[in-house]
């Protein structure tokens, strides 16, 4: 891989990530196209640093769960830590039990084109619903557990794990603001175990020999996700969702035309 590929993925990566346009697809078919293979400690670095870009933006949400954990001297007592607790539990579960076979058979164009049209439907129709709850304190742990369930959704390429997460936050009553907060904090723990399986069982030489290339993918996609929060959740409360629905299903058409007709 070189230097130019190794800037352009992780742009990819940091745009995508926390885009309702699915971060895995877009990965999967630039690589395709470009003909190059990623190390897997590329991979770790990529989600490093979108996970930093994450925790640097929700600083104070993350900062309130600690200090209640330290006042409380409890793990349990912020709401916050057991909504996130609950809402990574699925998708952890059925990735570690899935994995191989998602690798095996959905990592392909025809499923990514389908689930990407699919999911911009899903979007599409989760933004008509009627806008309840505009705190994230309004969000009962059953939510969590509902919303985490539609996460482990997102293991089949071309889903999008902040579509799919935002979608279901939007069904159960969530504005848009909150419904992408919430789904950009499940984040943390979701990518966090992630990168930590991922580092234990990749081998540590590959590591060694890129580790230009892994510390280049880890700065570009910490800074080029950091802006995309940012600029996500100040788009949505002017515009909305609607040019994400599009965009999925102009790529997914796309995809079909190219790949599969």
């Amino acid at each position: 891989m070189t230097y130019l590929e190794a800037i352009y993925l992780a742009i990819i990566q940091g745009l995508t990530e926390f885009l309702p346009i699915s971060s895995s697809a877009h990965l999967i078919l630039i690589t395709e196209l470009m003909g190059s293979t990623q190390n897997l400690f590329y991979d770790v670095s990529l989600h490093l640093g979108t996970l930093i870009a994450v925790c640097i933006y929700f600083r104070s949400d993350l900062k309130n769960i600690l200090q209640s954990i330290i006042e409380s001297k409890s793990l349990f007592k912020s709401l916050l830590l057991k909504q996130l607790l609950i809402s990574c539990i699925p998708t952890l579960l059925l990735g570690f039990i899935l994995l191989d076979i998602i690798d095996s058979y959905l990592r392909t164009s025809s499923v990514i084109a389908f689930t990407t049209i699919f999911f911009g439907i899903v979007l599409f129709l989760a933004t008509l619903t009627r806008s309840k709850k505009t705190n994230i304190n309004q969000i009962s742990l059953y939510d969590a557990l509902i919303i985490g369930i539609a996460q482990s959704l997102s293991l089949i390429p071309g889903t999008s794990r902040s579509g799919i997460t935002i979608s279901a936050g939007l069904i159960l009553g969530l504005d848009n603001k909150t419904a992408s907060k919430f789904s950009f904090l499940m984040a943390v723990p979701t990518i966090g175990a992630i990168a930590f399986y991922q580092i234990i069982t990749s081998d540590i030489k590959s590591l060694v020999n890129n580790l230009d290339i892994n510390i280049l993918g880890l700065m570009v996609s910490f800074v080029i996700a950091y802006a995309t929060i940012d600029f996500f959740i100040k788009f949505i409360n002017r515009i909305g969702f609607l040019p994400f629905i599009v965009y999925r299903i102009f790529l997914g058409l796309t995809l079909i035309a190219v790949f599969i007709l």
